[in-house]
């Protein structure tokens, strides 16, 4: 076993250091442009509204001890986040995200026709009582699950549903003392107001992250790992796990995270530098992947370009959830991705950006202060 660990780790540092490639080529850390949240929900419910002054549209995820609400702001386009969970509200703020710890108030009981309910009560920001009582009607199973994507300024969500139900008799929602009822929609009434269960939700934030590295394979040619960090106190590691002639499979660990996926890098060596082909997100055995086409270059010292790079969202059985077209700007340790979307037609023409900063570690950092950081080998 530990003949395989040091095998792995050296052909590792033999692929991220071939000696036809100069120090200039090789990425700092193997940080993807993107901050990209994966999860799965065991109960979502979500009505949309028209009449309030300030929001339009609620949804609430419920698991076991812990429930997030989330407030559409129409007067910001923005999200409004709500969670019992500090440390969730901690990784989403730090994401730049409008994210509040609240203590929300919520309960799961039957009506006397034995439908689900649940009831959540707390108050917004601004001081606003919200009451939601939310009554489930008949449960459908898809064959084929849906995906149901939302888009504003807080970034694209998806949303898979493979059963879901719609809001039945009994569901009310009350904010400031003004009440709204579900509204029908003659071509597809549960999109109005809906619950799903066993579902996942994928979030692709807009915003630069500034990470810092803290250490890499350089520093301990056996390791194989990055390690970095933020102000925000998370911690990320990158580790090399599979290796080929021509790629390299990356694990992205957060440290302090008990809820991210598994997320790979499959890395791929292209014309003397190392890209970025596709990215894989692993929870509660649904899997959500990310490619590229032609690869995601990562940032890199001394590299100022552009580059036009298409990408295809895919989850479980759905092999085109949405696809469109990245922007790619690369400037010294920096990357800036610009998203378009094609599809599909109901986020067609959304654009958002998002990025990475990296700032070098303490050993790199002692060495600029003898010569430009531009210069290190």
């Amino acid at each position: 076993m530990n003949y395989r660990i040091v095998s792995t780790g050296l052909l590792a540092y033999l692929f991220f250091c071939h000696a036809s490639v100069t120090r200039a080529q090789v990425p700092e850390a193997p940080v993807p442009a993107m901050e990209i949240e994966f999860r799965y929900v065991q109960h979502y419910l979500e009505q949309s509204f028209m009449d309030d002054p300030r929001y339009a549209r609620i949804e609430a995820l419920v698991g076991q001890n812990r429930c997030d609400v989330i407030l559409l702001d129409k007067t910001t386009n923005r999200e409004a986040f709500y969670s019992t969970s500090k440390p969730r509200v901690d990784a989403l703020a730090a994401n730049g995200a409008d994210a509040y710890t609240a203590p929300i108030e919520f309960t799961t009981s039957s009506t006397i026709d034995s439908y689900p309910l649940f009831l959540i009560h707390f108050h917004d920001r601004f001081g606003q009582e919200v009451t939601w009582q939310f009554v489930v009607g008949e449960i459908v199973p898809h064959a084929s699950p849906e995906v149901i994507l939302h888009a504003d300024s807080s970034g694209v969500t998806l949303l898979y549903a493979p059963r879901r139900a719609a809001a039945a008799a009994g569901t009310t929602l009350t904010i400031a003392r003004r009440e709204y009822l579900p509204e029908s929609t003659q071509s597809n009434e549960a999109l109005a107001a809906f619950y799903a269960t066993d579902m996942t939700v994928s979030q692709i934030f807009p915003g630069t992250d500034l990470w810092h590295v803290n250490s890499t394979p350089a520093d301990e040619e056996q390791t194989l790992r990055w390690n970095l960090s933020d102000d925000g106190g998370r911690e990320r590691v990158f580790a090399v796990n599979q290796v080929s002639d021509t790629e390299v499979v990356v694990d992205q660990i957060d440290l302090k995270d008990p809820d991210a996926p598994r997320v790979l890098l499959n890395v791929v060596h292209v014309n003397d530098t190392y890209e970025l082909r596709s990215l894989s997100f692993e929870t509660h055995f649904n899997t959500l992947w990310i490619f590229f086409g032609p690869s995601l270059p990562f940032p890199m010292r001394q590299i100022d370009d552009k580059t036009i790079v298409t990408f295809t969202v895919a989850e479980n059985e759905q092999a085109t959830v949405a696809s469109g077209e990245l922007e790619v700007q690369r400037a010294a340790d920096a990357e800036h991705l610009l998203w378009r979307f094609d599809t599909p037609s109901l986020v067609r023409d959304t654009t958002f950006e998002t990025g990475v900063n990296l700032v070098p570690g303490a050993r790199e950092q002692a060495n600029c202060d003898d010569k430009d950081c531009s210069e290190l080998p």
